[in-house]
């Protein structure tokens, strides 16, 4: 069985105002392209109530960093409130969403997600001595790696978010 150790634990990111939320999709969309994440998209619901839409997204994009590790994030998005509106910036008419936006970012690190040390007892008890002797310098480097890309992931969603804060016109 593959190990599968949590780096990082609920970091957090709120906002509340106007916000584009087919803009907040495409960055996140643009920076697992970047850095070579593949997406999987665990839950997208959507529920239309009196005071505007609900939305809950839960994305596990995740990346094979080498033979041995693969980086796994959560992204849980979920945004009350949401209701259209229609602003004009520079002569254009757009829609923009307002609302309330509450984002759960988690870095997991995976361990021989092959399962090639799992087929014999003696080759799992190897397994984990090496993992905690051996290959400690290793597992420090990969965890570095995956906190700085979650790291990175956070910033570009919150330089997205903030555009919005300070338009003077909306």
């Amino acid at each position: 069985m593959a190990e599968r150790k949590l780096v990082v634990d609920q970091l957090k990111l709120t906002y509340e105002g106007v916000f584009e939320l087919d803009g907040l999709y495409r960055t996140i969309d643009a920076w697992l392209y970047e850095k070579g994440y593949d997406k999987y998209e665990k839950k997208n619901y959507e529920q239309v109530l009196p005071t505007g839409k609900d939305i809950e997204i839960e994305l596990m994009p995740w990346k094979k960093t080498t033979d041995y590790f693969k980086n796994l994030l959560r992204i849980r998005i979920r945004m009350t409130g949401v209701k259209d509106k229609p602003i004009k910036k520079q002569g254009v008419d757009l829609t923009v969403q307002q609302g309330r936006i509450m984002m759960i970012f988690d870095a997991y690190l995976e361990s021989d997600y092959e399962h090639r040390w799992d087929t014999k007892p003696m080759f799992f008890f190897l397994r984990t001595v090496f993992d905690k002797y051996i290959f400690k310098s290793y597992f420090a480097k990969a965890e570095k790696w995956l906190v700085n890309d979650l790291n990175q992931l956070h910033e570009r969603v919150q330089r997205f978010l903030n555009v919005y804060r300070y338009e003077k016109h909306i």
